[in-house]
């Protein structure tokens, strides 16, 4: 079943006639071909485990709150009408701008110092 759902979810990841000739031809890609297609981020050297740890601490440096929203954004807005992008976006983003967390982030760059995220 995993493979279907792969499958299915191919033609949003990479150009459609790409995606039907792996899905036609069952052919397997490599790393650097996936990466030149886009479907993954990095081709490492070492351990991938490094490089998503990497990774995960530049996301986690940033504010949570922005982080979640940001995602939520992203996952949600492929199925928005073009219409209706700016302002679903902003119902989402607007409480981030009058978090706690704005207010530390922008007194943290005056300051030049890294900022004390707390989700607020």
């Amino acid at each position: 079943m995993a493979a279907a759902v792969g499958v299915m979810m191919l033609p949003d990841q990479i150009p459609e006639r790409i995606s039907l000739e792996l899905a036609l031809t069952g052919d397997f890609i490599g790393a650097e071909r996936a990466y030149q297609l886009g479907m993954i981020n990095e081709v490492t050297e070492g351990p991938a485990l490094d490089a998503a740890k990497a990774l995960a601490a530049k996301i986690a440096a940033n504010g949570p709150l922005a982080v979640k929203v940001s995602k939520a954004v992203m996952k949600q807005s492929r199925g928005w009408a073009m219409d209706d992008r700016y302002a679903n976006q902003g119902k989402l983003i607007g409480p981030v701008f009058v978090s706690q967390d704005a207010r530390e982030g922008a007194a943290a760059f005056a300051e030049k110092r890294k900022p004390n995220w707390t989700g607020k």
